[in-house]
């Protein structure tokens, strides 16, 4: 009998058992696994893009390759943990509380606009977001890199970025050819774009020019549409390489009304071989604006415009793949986004 009895205290006893390890494994089996260089899996694309929200520049491969290993320590150096580059409970632990500033995008935002606003530049927004290009959209949500974090926690948000036009770095440009081209200084780049190393710099990548600012008039569309090929670079959808597109293509139905985006003189009217029927105009100071692709143009070289007045008919004429107006601004022979000038 007390043997039995003693039997049945056992089994219940190991019953108690059973259950509290029922409970606590599940629990085990979710904790954050530790990470470290040369694993990949789906952990490991939750560690970079949480990496990627704190503003930290990686790509969410799902590959802890040197880059994101580079990632860890820093992120682990500026918040006080010990730097290995290995991710354990403690890193998931500061990794998991939320960073402190998401901007969601509202009417009338553009790159320009939140660099100027949070004081960082727009390659720290573009990287910080994975962007592939300058286009954002209403709702979306952006994380501002952690220096503006960093500012805001502290209340101490700058009132601007440098300003400046923003440039691409195309191949074969160096810190000292762009310095050159716009006047300005290595170093002063390097500043404006906290560049660790100004010599190594990788085509597409942004640059933000300090001090320089264009007198470019107040814009506005020239149409209305959906942009369907932004500035940058791209490959090209006729001859299929990979060049740099130095404005933005608006689609929009053929013989739409194209207006000018500024008053000025026409000093280009008329066929452009691969820009269509295109028209030119010269707002003075070096600033123009280039309209390409039309099924029509409807001023002469020497006329004078207002803005808004209608020069053209859309089309898609010349080397185009669908009907659309090809945008560009230029000041002094180089092109910028005209996304950053537009309204």
């Amino acid at each position: 009998m007390a043997r039995t009895v003693h039997r049945a205290k056992t089994v219940a006893v190991c019953l108690l058992f059973a259950i509290a390890a029922a409970v606590v494994l599940p629990q085990a089996a979710v904790a954050a696994p530790v990470l470290k260089e040369g694993m990949t899996g789906s952990s490991v694309k939750e560690l970079q893009r949480r990496l990627s929200e704190w503003g930290y520049p990686v790509e969410v491969d799902g590959h802890f390759g040197p880059l994101t290993k580079a990632a860890v320590k820093k992120f682990q150096k500026e918040r006080g943990l010990a730097v290995d580059g290995i991710v354990g409970a403690q890193t998931w632990k500061e990794l998991e509380k939320s960073p402190a500033l998401i901007h969601e995008v509202r009417r009338g935002d553009s790159l320009y606009v939140l660099a100027r606003r949070y004081g960082v530049s727009i390659a720290d927004i573009v990287e910080a977001n994975n962007l592939s290009n300058e286009v954002i959209v209403v709702g979306q949500k952006l994380v501002i890199p952690k220096e503006a974090v960093a500012a805001a926690a502290s209340g101490e948000l700058a009132a601007a970025a440098p300003s400046g036009q923003v440039y691409q770095v195309r191949p074969g440009d160096s810190a000292s050819v762009i310095a050159k081209k716009f006047n300005t200084s290595v170093l002063a780049l390097a500043e404006a774009n906290r560049l660790s190393d100004p010599n190594r710099l990788r085509a597409g990548q942004k640059l933000i020019i300090p001090g320089w600012n264009a007198n470019i008039p107040r814009l506005i569309w020239p149409v209305k549409g959906r942009i369907s090929s932004p500035y940058g670079w791209r490959v090209h959808p006729v001859y299929k390489n990979r060049q740099f597109h130095g404005g933005i293509d608006i689609a929009v139905p053929v013989g739409t009304s194209v207006k000018a985006a500024a008053g000025g003189k026409v000093i280009e009217s008329g066929w452009m071989d691969g820009f269509g029927y295109g028209v030119v105009i010269d707002h003075g100071q070096g600033v123009t604006t280039w309209y390409g692709h039309n099924s029509k143009v409807l001023v002469k070289v020497g006329e004078r415009v207002r803005q808004g007045q209608v020069i053209a008919r859309s089309g898609n004429t010349g080397v185009s793949t669908g009907p659309h107006v090809d945008f560009r601004i230029k000041v002094n022979g180089e092109t910028l986004n005209p996304i950053y000038w537009l309204p």
